[in-house]
């Protein structure tokens, strides 16, 4: 099994619907904008990819996909799991599991994946990215730093020809040679380095983290207070803030607040018929609207109304522009 794709977007949900395997959340963690580009090329049961994002960020993972051993090579600035992350580190979570990660500024991670039976195929790899750590989350702390920076330039390099010439994919030769390349890096990313296991707390946390994060998701739109948000995410009022805190760098409340108030921004920029401020902001249970159109404008850097017309402009304008063709 292969195939490639590419997706460019300025929606923070869209990226999370283009990522494979799990559930992907992505909000900026500051700035009026949001850019993001994900690549993903899967040959034979090895998987590599790449997320850049133009802004501080904050990423949650749910879940990953069981049959393969995940590991990612983030920028300088990310931390992973409210730990920061060295400039030898490739952080792991375990199948199944998930994780958070968060940058300070626009940030890359360049990611590989195994599936695990390919470790049964070839067991003399010895390589220390297969079932046998999987039990244990962690990082792999990279003996030579010219080997990540080896897989890192790998990454770019390979996709971003895949980009311009997608067609060589359909070559069986250069499918086994991109594959051949990309153990060849991983492989050297292996050699000689150290596992680090995450503290035991850390598990906890992400479960705890991923479950906040499904409610925030289950209840959409609907108004819901911090004991039904401890409920739901199994833990006490003082745990879930401080995991919250550490992981994203705000209360369960006002991350909440903030990742309806994105909701409100994409939902105002590609606006169904007849939607109006007010109606967006009542469905987002900000009831005072001058305070809802405040901080929008804080965080934005222009009130939701210049948003929506200029939206609804656009729409009107492409609408003309195809009624004028087929005239």
């Amino acid at each position: 099994m292969h195939f490639y794709r590419r997706t460019v977007t300025d929606s923070s949900e869209e990226l999370a619907r283009a990522i494979p395997g799990a559930n992907f959340h992505c909000v900026a963690d500051a700035g009026p904008s949001f850019g993001g580009r994900y690549w993903h090329l899967h040959l034979d049961g090895v998987v590599l990819s790449r997320l850049e994002v133009d802004q501080a960020s904050v990423l949650t993972v749910d879940e990953r996909i069981p049959d393969f051993s995940v590991w990612h090579v983030m920028s300088p600035r990310c931390s992973a799991n409210g730990r920061d992350v060295g400039g030898r580190d490739v952080v792991m979570v375990r199948p199944g599991e998930g994780g958070t990660m968060r940058s300070a500024d626009d940030a890359q991670v360049a990611t590989f994946g195994l599936e695990t039976s390919l470790f049964a195929e070839a067991p003399d790899w010895e390589l220390p990215f297969g079932p046998s750590n999987a039990r244990r989350a962690g990082r792999w702390h990279v003996a030579s730093v010219a080997a990540r920076r080896r897989f890192n330039a790998l990454n770019r390099t390979m996709l971003a020809e895949l980009d311009t010439q997608p067609q060589l994919l359909k070559v069986s030769a250069t499918r086994t040679t991109l594959r051949n390349v990309l153990l060849e890096a991983i492989m050297a990313l292996g050699e000689s380095g150290t596992f680090r296991p995450d503290r035991a707390a850390v598990g906890r946390h992400t479960k705890i983290m991923a479950l906040f994060e499904r409610t925030i998701e289950e209840v959409g739109d609907t108004p819901i207070d911090m004991m039904e948000l401890c409920r739901r995410s199994g833990t006490s009022r003082r745990s879930l803030e401080a995991v919250v805190q550490l992981r994203t760098g705000r209360s369960p409340q006002d991350y909440l607040r903030w990742r309806r108030l994105w909701r409100a921004r994409g939902m105002l920029r590609r606006p169904a018929e007849g939607t109006t401020v007010t109606d967006v902001a009542f469905k987002l249970g900000f009831w005072h609207l001058s305070r809802f159109a405040a901080v929008y404008a804080s965080a934005f850097g222009e009130r939701p109304s210049t948003t929506l017309a200029r939206a609804s402009g656009s729409a009107r304008h492409r609408n003309a522009r195809g009624l004028a063709r087929n005239d």
